[in-house]
């Protein structure tokens, strides 16, 4: 670790380069991982509602119009 000082005059420490990859490497699988979530989430959505055709956005409303 390395201690600085800022432009205020506090002290703060940098951790090496490994403890960050490792920080920043997690971050980005978290990252994918709930990009590939949404992904199967919309997915679905678009199949319920291709299932669910005209009627599936307001059954009640079509409903009432008849």
């Amino acid at each position: 670790m390395l201690e600085q000082i800022d432009h205020r005059g506090k002290r703060f420490t940098i951790d090496d380069d490994s403890t960050r990859d490792k920080a920043g490497i997690r971050r980005c699988q978290r990252a994918a991982a709930l990009e590939r979530q949404a992904q199967r989430e919309r997915r679905k959505l678009e199949h319920a509602k291709a299932v669910a055709g005209s009627a599936g956005a307001n059954p009640d409303v079509e409903v009432l119009d008849r």
